[in-house]
């Protein structure tokens, strides 16, 4: 079970943290692996770290808040591969905290326009061969704060955003069922990486406590290590995932069951 070797995935923002895991995951599992992401030195060495697993990586520079960035990354895929069966949707950022009252309308919107309307146009993008090949498997990458509330920081136009992408996915896994191509979210909790580095990580302990059963951060993935978002990721890029779609799952320590 869970064999990906044969299979191509694409990854967007992969280069480091989640995303960068989230490659490795599906490598060991011996899928080739696409990653997309904007700095070039990242992307050789983040790929360079991958083929040690025995696949292909194909390192592919992209904005996705560019049209004709992302239509270049499609084309330099398949002419890599000539298919693709994988997405991971993952590129976005969190964005500043600022209080609702307080913040500019550009600012709100230039981070729904990255986390949302970014993620629709790779969808949408690699979406259209999968949609014609009659097969697909689609995951966005949203966020606990998608689906809850938070008194600590005021983080309104990530939230809304994440919102936006669990609902995009039920309603383009409707569509687009019919046509073999399931579309999953998965809602990681809090874990390490660029944006929450170990200063920020050992800030919010006492957050992580009161506010996560399992009382802990979730385990990044590295060549060494296997992750708490592993399963999560291999298992919506399976075919024996092939009869859910439209379903959100939480990788969060239990943070969103209270």
């Amino acid at each position: 079970m869970f064999d990906l070797h044969g299979y191509v995935a694409v990854v967007t923002g992969g280069t480091a943290g989640l995303g960068k895991g989230m490659a490795i995951a599906l490598a060991r599992q011996g899928a080739d692996i696409a990653i997309l992401a904007r700095r070039p030195g990242k992307l050789e060495e983040a790929a360079g770290e991958i083929r040690t697993l025995g696949v292909k990586c194909l390192p592919v520079q992209c904005d996705i808040t560019d049209d004709a960035s992302v239509e270049n990354a499609v084309d330099a895929v398949l002419a890599e591969y000539g298919k693709v069966d994988i997405l991971v949707n993952n590129a976005g950022n969190g964005g500043p905290s600022i209080p609702t009252v307080d913040m500019p309308q550009e600012l709100f919107e230039s981070v729904v326009s990255l986390d949302l309307c970014g993620l629709f146009r790779v969808l949408k993008a690699f979406g259209k061969g999968m949609v014609e090949q009659n097969y697909g498997r689609i995951i966005n990458i949203a966020s606990v704060m998608g689906l809850v509330g938070n008194m600590d920081l005021p983080l309104s136009g990530y939230q809304a955003a994440k919102g936006g992408v669990i609902n995009l996915t039920r309603a383009v896994a409707a569509e687009w069922a019919p046509k073999g191509v399931t579309v999953n979210t998965i809602c990681p909790g809090m874990f390490p990486s660029e944006a929450n580095d170990p200063q920020k990580m050992a800030d919010s302990q006492e957050f992580i406590k009161q506010a996560v059963p399992m009382q802990r951060a979730g385990l990044p993935t590295d060549l060494e290590h296997t992750g708490d978002m592993d399963a999560a990721v291999v298992f919506f890029a399976s075919e024996e995932a092939r009869f859910i779609t439209g379903v959100t799952l939480p990788c969060d320590g239990g943070w969103t069951c209270i």
